[in-house]
């Protein structure tokens, strides 16, 4: 059976069954939340409490699309991070480029190839936690210390600022509870897995003063092997701790302060490289054929040359990308090499320190319903990452001996993060109610070069390898809001931010490139003018129209806008005239409908929207201006576009212990014009672009044109869902019983549409018994052992030779009657991230 045909089986059954995705839509937390009106009704359903318009409502009554996943689907499904996360949710699909880093959320199609990868670029659908601005990676995250998950689809800009042109994903995580309560859980799994989490919290004083804390240790000792060492790669393991203190000095105030430290120890990435002599279409100068072991590098060896994947003419692959899990070969050890100098690299894998600290103030002011808040964040972290860039056996070397080969990518980075938001809100029970806010977010990212020499410093900042970033945003915003009835009012938002960069990248002693960082420019050797063209604007509107009919079902529609940052190509952009790209923006429809029937045993979630996307961030591969052999990423506003879908999410309790979820997703997400220099040499031949590709002349446009191509990372049809029985065999004991699936079609790599990585049907299940303080639980995840990879990567094969040959006059080379250039770089290969085989484990907690 294929695939589709598994789809189309899954979605009949489920439908027909009453399917739904969100069981975690069903559930408030089993220890602090609490239903708004505890004393309305709910039959065999509860409703979640959610803060996506930034004030408490149950999720049936917010007239936007939000999935959330509640604590106690985290605990009964037994979920690890945002990638499980995500899998509960419909209109969102994850995938990670690197381990446990490089997060690339990708909501209702919208989607950023270099996001999470190259510097500066961003997924355009950010982290939240507490309603706190998150930028980065979120993975390690306890998420036994989470209330529930929210993942807010469509343009969040007028509300939560930076990055949400497509969505936001706030993580909320618990308060104190109101007695002693304290827990633990244990989980072994197979390849070496084991998972240690515990919690203590009290409340003190009649409620004037409570706090929680806890603690989790996590580790993966990985299953697949480096074929060049012998050694295992996709190591993983996590340290983290927090702390929260929550106090009500009077019944008009609540503070609330939270701190988290984490420790994240990976070990090399579980990746694989599909090469270029599986290339199969696109005949051209840029291929293996035309390669050769080049006279001016000696120490550019050729292993592969003379093989018969050296004779293949084609640049590139089209179809399905398979994962290889017996060719994972890395060059991470540094070892002498026959030329006299180390191969390797001098870290490699993953190691992250972070402390997170937040504070909340909220004052009821004079107990009039007018609420004075302040929200404020502090992040302080340093990663170290590295990885041998050319993911194979191939050894790539310019420098001195105490260097790294040209393709091993080291680097050191420190940041700092500070957030602080202010407003004031009306009380939400008046018709004619709203907030205003102030913002203000500062980053500062340092980056330096890791070497042998310094392994765990790296080298001095101002060095080459060394970069300096800041982000400064300020925004105002209001929401103002009348309801004209009981049942029909409308919502207006909108927010008005400025957003400052600045960065210094030195590259090497010739090249740096300087934006806007004039105070910094000497520590890095810069002796010109800082570019100043640095600053982005903008004002983005929202407008929520809400009616609930007289049956109880709310309809709403919304039309907002949002805006992904823009940025800096830095020293590499500027040698080819593009130093930076602009904000990609987004128009958006939305339609929607929420209601409960079957006597509130049925509930069902419906959205349906089309998204107007300008001046959309592709990726175009350079030759760098220090070594045209050594290729870099730009981004560039290549095209516009438009992402129509809707999505479907329902529960069902038809009787007391049963509960059915599914949902549903589908988007259409396509160019409506644009020009990919990349694609361009693939339909040409192999001549690199000698016009501008954001205005190309007609001739060249039929070689270009990624009109009617489908938006990457993102899949068309997501479906999901789960089934749980739970059952008593005795006196507060109960046996239980939980399965849970995920579909998601295929994704393309780039926005040429040719290669892709197949689609994935995940499986897992979970049976076990419970009482009020213990459970014991068996588990299965991905049992279809599926093998799809998760993601891959466009990526370069030089293993066939840095020389060309065979190659025709340079004189001769012509392209609408002008001179053109031959591309010669390396040959297109493209790297993938393996996924974690079928597991078996154990799991037991305890509560009291």
């Amino acid at each position: 059976m294929t695939k589709k045909q598994i789809f189309k089986q899954a979605l009949l059954v489920a439908v027909s069954s009453l399917v739904t995705v969100p069981a975690f839509a069903q559930d408030v937390s089993s220890e602090t939340a609490q239903p708004i009106n505890s004393d309305k009704q709910y039959g065999g359903l509860e409703e979640i409490v959610v803060t996506a318009r930034k004030s408490e409502e149950r999720l049936s009554d917010a007239p936007l699309a939000v999935s959330a996943v509640s604590s106690r689907t985290i605990e009964n499904l037994g979920l690890n991070s945002i990638d499980d996360f995500s899998k509960l949710a419909t209109g969102i699909s994850f995938s990670q480029a690197f381990g446990r880093s490089g997060d690339r959320p990708v909501i209702r199609g919208q989607s950023s190839v270099l996001a999470g990868v190259q510097a500066g670029v961003e997924s355009g659908a950010a982290y939240f936690v507490d309603g706190i601005y998150y930028q980065g990676n979120i993975q390690a995250f306890d998420p036994q210390s989470l209330e529930r998950v929210e993942v807010i689809k469509g343009p969040q800009s007028a509300l939560y600022g930076r990055n949400t042109y497509s969505g936001a994903i706030n993580y909320i995580t618990k308060d104190p509870t109101e007695y002693l309560t304290a827990s633990g859980r244990l989980t072994v799994a197979e390849y070496g897995e084991v998972q240690a989490s515990a919690s203590v919290s009290d409340t003190y004083a009649d409620g004037a003063i409570g706090f929680r804390a806890g603690a989790r240790y996590y580790k993966y000792d990985g299953e697949f092997i480096n074929q060049l060492t012998g050694k295992k790669v996709g190591q993983e393991e996590s340290k983290s701790a927090y702390v929260s203190l929550v106090a009500k000095p009077s019944d008009d105030i609540k503070i609330r302060l939270r701190g988290s430290y984490d420790h994240q120890d990976d070990g090399p990435f579980a990746l694989f490289l599909q090469g270029s002599a599986e290339n199969n279409c696109s005949p051209g100068y840029r291929s293996n054929k035309y390669r050769t072991v080049s006279p001016f590098l000696p120490n550019v060896p050729a292993p592969l040359a003379g093989t018969p994947g050296a004779l293949n003419e084609n640049q590139y692959f089209c179809g399905a990308i398979q994962a290889k899990p017996n060719d994972v070969r890395q060059n991470t050890d540094p070892l002498p090499t026959a030329f006299g100098v180390r191969d390797g690299t001098a870290f490699d894998g993953l190691d992250t320190r972070e402390f997170f600290g937040s504070a909340a103030i909220d004052y009821d002011i004079g107990g009039s319903g007018f609420v004075l808040s302040s929200l404020t964040g502090y992040r302080n972290f340093t990663r170290r990452t590295g990885q041998d860039n050319d993911i194979s056996e191939a050894f790539f070397y310019f420098g001195p001996p105490v260097g790294e080969p040209t393709f091993a990518s080291s680097l050191k980075t420190k940041a700092e993060d500070f957030s602080q938001e202010l407003r004031i809100a009306t009380p939400t029970d008046r018709k004619l109610h709203g907030l205003l806010g102030v913002y203000y977010y500062h980053q500062k990212i340092d980056k330096v070069d890791i070497t042998f020499a310094n392994p765990f410093d790296g080298e001095p900042l101002g060095t080459d390898g060394s970069a300096r970033n800041t982000i400064t945003n300020k925004a105002v915003f209001a929401l103002l809001g009348y309801d004209f009835t009981d049942s029909f009012g409308i919502t207006g938002e909108v927010r008005y931010q400025e957003e400052t960069q600045t960065i210094i990248d030195r590259a090497s002693a010739t090249s740096i490139f300087c934006s806007g960082a004039q105070d910094d420019a000497a520590l890095f050797g810069f002796t010109g003018t800082c570019d100043k063209r640095n600053k982005f604007t903008g004002t983005d509107p929202r407008i929520t129209i809400n009616y609930t009919t007289p049956g109880g079902m709310l309809l709403y529609g919304v039309f907002a806008t949002g805006r992904k940052p823009g940025g800096s190509n830095g020293a590499t952009g500027t040698s080819i005239g593009q130093p930076r790209y602009n904000p990609e923006k987004v128009q958006s429809f939305e339609v929607g409908a929420k209601f409960d029937t079957l006597d509130n045993k049925l509930r069902v979630q419906f959205a349906a929207y089309t998204n107007k996307l300008s001046q959309v961030q592709i990726v175009s591969s350079i030759p760098t201006p220090v070594n045209p052999l050594a290729l870099a990423s730009i981004v560039t506003n290549g095209g516009d576009a438009r992402t129509t879908g809707f999505e479907l999410e329902a529960t069902a309790v038809p009787t007391q212990g049963l509960t059915f979820n599914l949902g549903v997703s589908y988007v259409d997400a396509k160019f409506t014009n644009g020009c990919d220099a990349d694609l361009f040499i693939l339909n040409s031949g192999g001549l690199r672009p000698n016009f501008d590709t954001t205005n190309p002349p007609d001739a060249a446009l039929p070689l270009c044109s990624i009109k009617g191509k489908r938006l990457p990372l993102g899949s068309q049809y997501i479906l999901n869902g789960s089934a749980s029985y739970e059952h008593p065999v005795g006196p507060d004991l109960d046996i239980f019983g939980i399965t849970n699936f995920s579909f998601e079609s295929k994704k393309y790599v780039q926005t040429d549409n040719f290669a892709y990585v197949p689609s994935a049907f995940l499986l897992g299940a979970r049976i076990g018994i419970r009482s009020k303080n213990f459970s014991l639980a068996v588990f299965g995840r991905n049992l279809t052992n599926e093998d799809a990879p998760p993601l891959a990567t466009r990526w370069f094969d030089y293993r066939y030779g840095a020389g060309t040959q065979g190659l025709p006059p340079a004189s001769s080379v012509t392209f609408n009657g002008q001179p053109a250039v031959i591309e010669s770089g390396a040959p297109r290969g493209f790297f993938g991230r393996l996924r974690k085989s079928r597991t078996f484990g154990i799991e037991g907690s305890v509560k009291f």
